[in-house]
């Protein structure tokens, strides 16, 4: 797989992949509640919060469920129209804030791709509908394809059917459908098994209320976190109760960073505070006694103190033998030029 695709991909100019911040997306859904008002609050929140994007879902209630189901009046009546998302979408370039959506049917895809979407979100539902994902693959956007409740193989398929459109801008969303999710069932070295499996940016769509959850996610390389926003918790709708609030965003956003920092890269170096320590904490091979012209260094003449700028204790064994130069008074560090 890793020589089909890159393992960054690109939105709106921002790069995601391992050695970059991680893309935080505030996961709106439908916690605007049909109200254009509401979402346009939840612009200007997450904006104020520093995520990288806001996220909505887009429908057609009509072609998402069938008449019978007994979702379809809620879902019904939270539907944004098409001048609605416009609308949006609209306020949201103009903040400044990367936009995009979810679409659950194939008039969906064309009409966010029309309002010029960076790039395409695929739930975790419809990870196995080969038509839609075929669809949006064509769009050649980069796309973001959430896993809950999908086996390695049904993904592995929905990747294919993305390069089989030539479409090779993907990135995965480790996720586990229950609302909310508890910490214990999160499983996020999943990550890991998706990360080396088909070497595409991989990041974690938490549908929980813990923090320390997307934290832990961060720390473990996720390279994009997802998180149910609202405006307030105690709203009307499924996915309130389970959502974070804007104060809790914008420390969640703060700590993500802080985590990275503290996560680092995949380099062993020597930073450089330590380059000031080093010298402090590091011995040099110093005289045990008073040594005299021509003694001749064994084990019980010398000892390895600080402070270092003498011989280094790695030299031990070359020392040994040696005979003293002039004398050297106890704990002085030796150099070679004392030696011969």
């Amino acid at each position: 797989m890793g020589q089909n695709h890159s393992p960054i991909i690109d939105i709106n100019g921002r790069k995601i992949g391992f050695n970059y911040p991680a893309y935080i997306i505030a996961e709106a859904g439908l916690n605007h509640n049909g109200d254009v008002k509401i979402a346009k609050k939840l612009v200007d929140q997450a904006l104020n919060c520093g995520v990288d994007a806001i996220k909505f879902q887009t429908y057609i209630s009509e072609e998402f469920l069938a008449s019978s189901s007994e979702y379809f009046d809620f879902f019904k009546n939270v539907e944004l129209s098409k001048k609605d998302f416009e609308e949006i979408s609209n306020y949201a370039k103009d903040v400044g804030l990367t936009f995009f959506s979810a679409p659950f049917d194939n008039d969906s895809v064309d009409f966010l791709d029309n309002l010029n979407v960076p790039c395409f979100k695929i739930a975790s539902s419809d990870i196995t509908n080969y038509p839609l994902v075929k669809k949006i693959a064509q769009k050649k956007k980069p796309i973001i394809i959430s896993t809950g409740a999908s086996t390695i193989n049904e993904i592995q398929n929905t990747i294919d059917w993305c390069l089989n459109e030539k479409n090779d801008k993907i990135a995965l969303l480790h996720c586990v459908v229950n609302y909310p999710t508890l910490p214990e069932e999160t499983n996020l070295l999943a990550m890991n098994v998706m990360k080396k499996k088909f070497d595409v940016p991989v990041g974690y769509s938490d549908n929980g209320e813990s923090t320390l959850v997307d934290l832990v996610a961060v720390s473990l390389g996720a390279t994009i976190i997802e998180k149910h926003f609202t405006l307030d918790k105690t709203m009307d709708g499924p996915d309130h109760s389970f959502s974070i609030e804007p104060p809790q965003l914008k420390i969640l956003v703060s700590e993500i960073r802080m985590v990275e920092s503290i996560r680092g890269k995949e380099i062993k170096s020597i930073q450089l505070s330590e380059e000031k320590i080093k010298p402090i904490v590091r011995k040099s091979i110093t005289a045990k006694i008073n040594l005299n012209s021509n003694d001749v260094i064994d084990s019980t003449k010398i000892s390895i103190k600080r402070p270092s700028g003498g011989i280094e204790p790695i030299e031990y064994e070359k020392v040994l033998g040696k005979k003293v130069k002039n004398s050297i008074l106890k704990d002085e560090i030796i150099q070679w030029q004392d030696l011969y």
